[in-house]
């Protein structure tokens, strides 16, 4: 029976999405759907054609690999120098309720933050660094995605915190840098040669997974992203709620991409391998 139990997993989970993808893929060559007349390519050739559908998915990654690496930064930065704080219950509530937060409300949060009219333009004003709230500079709706980036750092940093610190206690880093320290090793080589090492290869594959959640990341960037620079899930659902049924097949081809995309980065890193690797 315990045998069985994997198979029936991967079946309850690989056959709806290989189901979904292959839909998808009849749909978007004109073999399923409201307008299948016959085998066609002309849907592809719009979407691989399309600059933007590429601009979207080259936005969508440098996003997703900013706010992973400068949550992962601001993690790795806060264990170091507050791991025995992180133990304590003030500190600890602090690192554990913003992931009570869903997506939505996050967005919200960063547009009462950081909109024209928010709290730090306010203070801005307030102290006289701008004239008015007016004048702050653009942090919502932004070509840069600057707001995005922000709101998905503050939302994610603190569960990367929570994550190395618990790696932290489980691989016993203070008994190591006790014996680097018998070694003759300071404090900032304790810190950047042993623990950070340590710490960084233990969440590595969380960082791979969780870059892929962020790169299909929808509410946050529905919120406070451009609409002239839109990323790859924003145009997507753009593509699907348009009354033209002529974008029906384009939409189901992006989603298609997208899924390559998701699949090519797992299949480059493989945080499977990189744990075995790691052991």
């Amino acid at each position: 029976m315990r045998k069985r139990l994997p198979t029936i997993f991967l079946l309850l989970t690989l056959l709806p999405l290989a189901a979904g993808l292959a839909y998808a893929l009849a749909y978007s060559l004109g073999l399923a759907g409201a307008l299948q007349a016959g085998l066609t390519t002309q849907h592809w050739q719009a979407v691989l054609g399309s600059p933007a559908v590429w601009f979207s998915l080259v936005l969508s990654l440098l996003v997703a690999l900013v706010v992973v690496v400068l949550s992962a930064a601001l993690a790795l930065t806060t264990v170091l120098v507050f791991h025995r704080e992180l133990g304590s219950n003030p500190l600890r509530f602090g690192a554990y309720w913003p992931l009570a937060l869903p997506p939505i409300v996050a967005a919200f949060w960063g547009f009462q933050l950081l909109g024209n009219s928010g709290l730090l333009a306010r203070l801005a004003a307030a102290t006289g660094c701008i004239s008015g709230p007016q004048d702050f500079v653009p942090l919502i709706n932004d070509p840069w995605q600057i707001g995005i980036t922000a709101v998905l750092t503050m939302a994610t940093f603190p569960f990367f915190t929570v994550v190395l610190h618990q790696f932290y206690r489980s691989e016993q880093l203070p008994r190591l840098l006790e014996l680097a320290r018998s070694l003759g090793a300071t404090g900032q080589q304790c810190h950047w040669r042993v623990t950070a090492p340590v710490l960084l290869q233990k969440l590595r594959p969380l960082m791979v997974l969780y870059g892929v959640f962020l790169f299909g990341a929808y509410e946050v960037p529905l919120l406070l992203g451009s609409q002239s620079a839109r990323m790859i899930s924003i145009l997507i659902a753009q593509k699907f709620r348009r009354f033209d049924l002529q974008d029906l097949p384009q939409a189901y081809a992006i989603t298609l991409l997208y899924a390559a995309v998701v699949l090519a980065v797992l299949l480059v890193f493989r945080p499977g391998r990189q744990m075995n690797g790691s052991v």
